[in-house]
């Protein structure tokens, strides 16, 4: 009779990573990209190909992450010993291949590359189980540009799947280009509310209220009255999108970022303490909180949300600084050179123990670090 002890561990560990595989996979699944013998001749692989098409589609889907969460085109650490344990058996393709046929994953795109006229052409297929639809996307290239070609690629795939994480992305793209008419994102959020549910349209408005925000600070040919009608726009917006969606965070702080820049500081406190009640541990909230606070004067209540951000970032000197210069306004010495030591300990090459020593001997003659009394 066979002897099976050998197999068994082996054989039942296959079994749990197949099925984890299944129910555990990532959102979007893209299959092995097919590439042409002429293309193969000249140095591309499919393996390449494929790589290359997932890593864009992370990238960008991590740069959308900045804002709000993306989709899910990252290996969790289970995820990862479920890959190496398929790449050693062989059986990604056939995992996959179970989990599209089941319906488990949401996005499924496979393709290939072909060379016509010198250009390289993607065509690529995403089956989209909810919608129980296929929709093709191509895109042409330089052959000798596979890097750019399969950014395209990325890009038309993901706004053919969520055009808001597109959106994100333009958005960054933009603010670094100082391009702040916002063609791109303009375009891909106007998608969004195109074919999205209108349940799910408080997040075009959100963005698009942040958009505006951006665009009224950073904008330097803007006059007073063009950044004030951007600043309306983009309250206009985020209030839509609260009207939609009453606990969304993200509105919530920028109109009391907004706000606060106009001086309605009564409006600004009710936006950050309905921010800090949703998401007590945010830090931006925090420190803008913390800084109209304290450039009102209001010292003590300053001093709590300090206190508040220095306990989400301790390794933040920043925090530490200010909280030494309220605690010395506040009349507490020994607490304030607590926190300024602190603060050299985390950055001894911005803070320096001389500007420690002279900020407590201008508030009291005898600090217990000076070297005479």
């Amino acid at each position: 009779m066979l002897d099976i002890g050998l197999l068994t561990l082996p054989t039942f560990a296959a079994i749990a990573a197949l099925f984890a595989a299944l129910f555990v996979g990532e959102d979007i699944v893209i299959e092995r990209i097919r590439v042409s013998h002429q293309l193969e001749w000249a140095g591309y692989a499919p393996e390449v190909a494929t790589r290359q098409l997932t890593d864009q589609i992370r990238e960008l889907s991590q740069a959308a992450q900045s804002e709000l969460t993306a989709l899910n085109v990252d290996e969790g650490s289970l995820e990862k010993g479920i890959a190496a344990f398929e790449d050693y058996l062989e059986i990604g393709q056939l995992i996959n291949g179970v989990r599209n046929t089941l319906g488990l994953i949401p996005y499924y795109v496979n393709g290939e590359i072909t060379e016509r006229r010198g250009q390289a052409v993607l065509r690529a297929r995403v089956t989209i189980e909810e919608e129980e639809r296929v929709k093709l996307i191509e895109v042409t290239g330089d052959v000798n540009d596979m890097p750019g070609l399969m950014h395209e690629a990325a890009l038309q795939l993901l706004e053919t799947i969520n055009p808001y994480v597109v959106a994100l992305y333009h958005r960054r793209a933009e603010i670094d280009a100082r391009a702040f008419e916002f063609p791109r994102t303009k375009a891909s959020i106007q998608k969004y509310l195109k074919e999205r549910p209108v349940s799910e349209h408080f997040l075009a408005y959100g963005l698009l209220g942040r958009m505006y925000m951006l665009k009224a600070e950073r904008d330097t040919s803007l006059t007073d009255a063009q950044r004030e009608e951007t600043y309306a726009e983009a309250i206009r917006n985020l209030h839509a999108a609260l009207r939609q969606q009453p606990d969304f965070l993200f509105p919530i702080i920028n109109l009391g970022l907004i706000y606060r820049h106009q001086e309605k500081y009564a409006l600004a406190e009710r936006h950050f303490g309905r921010a800090v009640e949703l998401s007590p541990n945010y830090l931006i909230t925090r420190r803008a909180w913390a800084e109209m606070l304290r450039d009102q004067g209001r010292d003590r209540e300053a001093l709590v949300q300090y206190v508040a951000a220095a306990e989400i970032a301790p390794e933040a000197a920043e925090f530490r600084h200010e909280l030494a210069k309220l605690y010395m306004k506040l009349g507490h010495p020994a607490s304030a050179q607590e926190q300024y030591e602190e603060a050299i300990r985390l950055r001894p090459e911005e803070y320096e123990v001389s500007a420690m020593l002279e900020m407590l001997n201008a508030k009291r003659p005898c600090a217990p670090l000076a070297t005479a009394c």
